[in-house]
């Protein structure tokens, strides 16, 4: 369920922070031991959950800037935010949105297509992370915290939904200049993961 207080507070403090760098919108690698017993069906293993209820992504792989509305993206940034989207990116097709310059936010959303493997992949290279950690799912999608680059100190959080067992979306936040250190960047990117997982369910009829 979307929470319109976080979404206020986020807009009204400069929601994510831009910097010099872009956001690290590949593929994060886990680093704690996982939570949830191995798995060996299919194609899960190395403690990734499984995804029993799969979402078609096809839709967002040729248009990624359905992913938000455009009343959420003014909700989180503001009425000038801009739109930028990439579709011949080599991890796979992504949009961006930037906030005006006084605050300089940013929220990236990414399908990377460098593999078949879902969040396994992921799970099997966790030792190799900055930063993992498992997060309550998104309307029962498993999702997590995870980088090989740990910037949450200075406001960026990257989060993964597993959409199937052989998918996954990013969500890659950086926090407004007045918001770093009030709020927790990771549970913001959750918050605007629960609204990019809720347009995914709606393509693929409410589901």
């Amino acid at each position: 369920m979307r929470n319109p207080g976080l979404a206020a507070a986020l807009v009204a403090t400069a929601f994510l922070t831009g910097c010099s760098s872009t956001p690290s919108d590949g593929t994060p690698t886990p680093s704690s031991p996982p939570t949830n017993p191995p798995h060996s069906t299919g194609n899960q293993t190395h403690g990734a959950p499984r995804v029993t209820d799969p979402l078609a992504i096809d839709p967002f792989l040729q248009k990624p800037c359905t992913s938000l509305t455009e009343k959420q993206v003014t909700e989180y940034l503001g009425a000038d935010a801009e739109t930028r989207p990439k579709t011949d990116r080599s991890a796979g097709p992504s949009c961006a949105w930037h906030s005006d310059v006084l605050s300089d936010a940013q929220i990236s959303v990414t399908y990377p297509q460098l593999g078949d493997e879902g969040l396994t992949s992921i799970y099997r290279n966790r030792d190799k992370a900055a930063y993992f950690t498992e997060m309550d799912s998104v309307d029962g999608y498993p999702t997590i915290a995870s980088s090989t680059i740990d910037n949450r100190d200075e406001g960026e959080c990257l989060v993964t939904v597993g959409t199937s067992d052989s998918d996954y979306v990013n969500i890659d936040m950086y926090l407004g200049d007045g918001s770093v250190g009030k709020l927790d960047p990771c549970e913001a990117a959750h918050e605007v993961a629960t609204a990019v997982i809720g347009n995914i369910k709606a393509a693929n009829g409410g589901k």
